[in-house]
């Protein structure tokens, strides 16, 4: 049988730049499990990653809010925080990274640039003049295709991720979410049992409250109660507080205790509640 010669690649990824361009198709990367499957991907491809580095500037309000710097060394990545150092900063920062890390190590066989900017050419162009293999991954159609042209291989970001894993660490993130929403109701009702009033759990204020919590944007928090919510485990109501409308959540499962004690009428659940929309809405907020 014939061996098959694995190949040493390192990972840079113009984060903000990805970032930017999947956050105006309603995306991220954390949905889309593109760290896991980019593992996956090179794996099958006989590519053993053995470094990946993210640039982006975490200040940016839907990073900065959500401690995503923090979620994306959760991934096992390293986070170069860019600043607000100007837009070439990120650019000029990989260049010189992988420059070093082509002159000081010789066993790294292949760079992998993760960016839709064609700044990145020259860059490409020295990894393959001192003859190690050049990578590139864009995102979605908004990328400069003489990119490509300057790579020995290119792949797009939608590519990698149809590659199937058997786990996605956003697929545990709404498993602990919908665990910790049973333990709140099961404690607010045995409470109201007790005597105390019950508190609506409103959607809107809970799911932005949940943000820091979970380290995780707050369009993607919305994105996982839609999930629940399509798994038939949540339902929502609307309810009265100071003459004003809300919209509160519980589990399905509890419906029929809240029936009985008369804390919710029948008449106040809505069917086909249109998440999407409050997702797409917040997703728009941070492409401006």
């Amino acid at each position: 049988m014939e061996n098959v010669k694995t190949t040493n690649v390192a990972v840079y990824i113009d984060y903000e730049n990805i970032h930017k361009t999947l956050t105006k198709s309603n995306t991220n990367v954390l949905r889309k499990g593109f760290f896991e499957k980019l593992r996956a991907w090179c794996a099958t491809n006989n590519k053993r990653i053995v470094q990946t580095r993210v640039y982006c500037n975490f200040d940016n309000d839907d990073l900065y809010q959500s401690h995503h710097q923090t979620t994306l060394q959760n991934y096992g990545v390293e986070t170069i925080h860019t600043s607000n150092q100007g837009k070439n900063y990120a650019d000029l920062k990989i260049s010189i990274d992988v420059l070093t890390s082509m002159y000081s190590n010789n066993n790294i066989d292949e760079f992998i640039i993760v960016s839709n900017d064609k700044d990145m050419i020259p860059l490409l162009n020295s990894i393959r003049a001192n003859k190690r293999n050049v990578c590139v991954i864009t995102a979605g159609e908004d990328y400069n295709r003489s990119i490509c042209e300057f790579a020995d291989q290119h792949i797009s970001l939608e590519e990698v991720c149809k590659t199937e894993v058997e786990h996605l660490i956003i697929t545990d993130l709404k498993d602990r979410l919908w665990k910790n929403l049973c333990d709140h109701f099961d404690d607010k009702i045995k409470s109201y049992q007790n005597g105390e009033s019950y508190s609506d759990y409103t959607f809107d204020y809970n799911v932005r409250n949940s943000v820091t919590y979970y380290k995780l944007m707050v369009y993607e928090m919305f994105t996982l109660f839609k999930e629940l919510y399509e798994e038939n485990k949540i339902l929502f109501y609307t309810y009265k507080y100071s003459g004003k409308s809300h919209i509160a959540i519980i589990p399905a499962n509890k419906k029929q205790f809240f029936l009985d004690s008369n804390i919710i009428d029948e008449k106040a659940f809505i069917e086909n509640y249109d998440i999407d929309k409050i997702i797409i809405s917040e997703y728009q907020k941070f492409c401006k």
